[in-house]
Parts: structure tokens; C-alpha cells; sequence
């Protein structure tokens, strides 16, 4: 499904250029990477967001998201957190954490709006991904922004959302180590209990790749656990972009 950027001739490369949007009477920064590509060709876009007290060039620099965009594969777009964030006894630029807030999730559509607008973006195929603290935004919107998102995968950080519901069910893959001694692996295995109540599970789970996958989802809910401590897995990147391929959103609201 096209947006409001798509139209006849052609886009600009773009490489890490830093951007501004004013939100809320705040100004917030993201970095964007795309391929030239015929302007009237949708293409999937991936958000991403970085880790407490981190930034997004940090995030851009280690992850490969920017590699996949260079190839044409999507629109890559790191966002910059807020400063002033209150985590682990200390303040700094990061982003919520649970449904409590929703400053970040203003900013993320008012973001999306701005991207629909400037590049052809495919609105059926928007995902999100973060580590730590970027991990728990990206696990929240997959609940607060249903509507806009198909796919999230949360790395090295998630928790249960509470009492938020989402507008639909949102296919999510996990990414945790069991050596991770900043964010307990504890947290992720309640992020998915309340990902197989949200997504209607069934019962019993199934090996998917060296991930585990639940049953009978309405979206799915997919974990890789792995042996490494507080950290980006190797592999994680390719994983991710696999499973937002397979996952689409069915439809967009007009």
C-alpha cells in the first residue's frame, strides 16, 4: 500500500542524514538511510532505536541495518531518544518503557507521518527493532502503535505491557541471552507470556530455526534465546529482516 510519498521519477540515495522533527514543541533528531529507487515503488521501512544513555549513530554503526538499505532491501531510519530519561539509578537519553508512557509513541507517528510523506514507503510492511532500552520502546509499540506497525523484534530488552491491548495482533520476535546481567532474561520470558495472551495463543510451542515459536497464535510470537550476555547477537539482524519479510500487516487503516 503506497504513501503519500510515492509519485512518478525517482528518489535520492540518502546516507545517515540527520534529520529534525519538532514534536509536541520538542525537537527530535533521526538519522535516515535509503537507496535511489523509482519514487513510485513502495519500500519497507525499519525503525530502530538505541540503548539507554546511547545514541542512534552508536546503534547505526554496529547493527547492519544501514548495510540492507544501501542494498535497496528498505528505508532504515535509527531515531535519537529523549534526554532526562530516569533508568538504572541514573539519567540519561533513552526512551519508555512501558504503557505509562506514551511521549515516545506521539513521537514515533508524527515520524511516520513525516516519512510517508518525504519517501514511497509501503505502509504494509513498517517494522521496529531496538536493543536495551530501545528494546522495551520497540515491544511497547508494538501494543501502543498496532495500527501502524506489522512486525517488531525486540533485542536484549522487552517486558510485560500491563493493561494495554493492541489494536491487533502484532507478530514479535525476541532476541535474549541468558548471560545478560543488565536486563534479567526473566523480563523477556514475561514479555512473551503476555505476547501469547495478546496474540490469543494455544498451548504448547514448537522449534522454529533454533528459535522456539508458540502455537496456535493469531500473530506470532517467536523467541531466540541464545548464550551471549548484555549484547546485539551476530546473527540477529539477519533473523529480524527474515521475519519481517514473512510478516506483512494484513490491512491498513485509511
Amino acid at each position: 500500500i503506497p504513501s503519500a510519498g510515492c509519485h512518478s521519477g525517482a528518489l535520492p540515495a540518502v546516507v545517515g542524514e540527520r534529520r529534525t522533527l519538532v514534536v509536541a514543541g520538542a525537537e527530535r533528531r533521526y538519522l535516515i538511510d535509503a537507496a535511489a529507487s523509482p519514487a513510485d515503488r513502495p519500500q519497507p521501512l525499519v525503525l530502530a532505536f538505541h540503548g539507554f544513555r546511547h545514541s542512534a549513530a552508536g546503534l547505526r554503526a554496529g547493527i547492519g541495518l544501514a548495510e540492507h538499505a544501501a542494498a535497496g532491501d528498505f528505508v532504515a531510519v535509527h531515531a535519537e531518544g529523549r534526554d532526562g530519561v530516569r533508568l538504572l539509578n541514573t539519567v540519561g537519553r533513552g526512551w519508555d518503557l512501558g504503557p505509562e508512557g506514551t511521549g515516545d509513541a506521539v513521537f514515533v507517528r508524527a515520524l511516520l507521518d513525516a516519512l510517508e510523506q518525504e519517501r514511497c514507503i509501503d505502509r504494509r510492511r513498517i517494522f521496529a527493532t531496538g536493543f536495551s532500552n530501545g528494546g522495551f520502546l520497540s515491544n511497547l509499540l508494538g501494543c501502543q502503535l498496532a495500527d501502524r506497525l506489522a512486525a517488531v523484534a525486540p533485542v536484549a530488552g522487552a517486558r510485560a505491557l500491563d493493561t494495554c491491548a493492541p489494536a491487533a495482533p502484532m507478530p514479535i520476535l525476541f532476541f535474549h541471552g541468558t548471560a545478560d546481567q543488565i536486563v534479567p532474561p526473566r523480563l523477556t520470558t514475561a514479555a512473551e507470556g503476555w505476547w501469547r495472551g495478546a496474540n490469543r495463543c494455544g498451548d504448547g510451542e514448537e522449534a522454529r530455526a533454533g528459535c522456539t515459536a508458540s502455537r496456535g497464535c493469531a500473530a506470532d510470537v517467536v523467541v531466540c534465546e541464545g548464550p551471549q550476555g548484555h549484547t546485539w547477537p551476530s546473527d540477529a539482524t539477519a533473523r529480524l529482516w527474515e521475519f519481517f519479510q514473512a510478516h506483512p500487516r494484513r490491512s491498513v487503516a485509511k
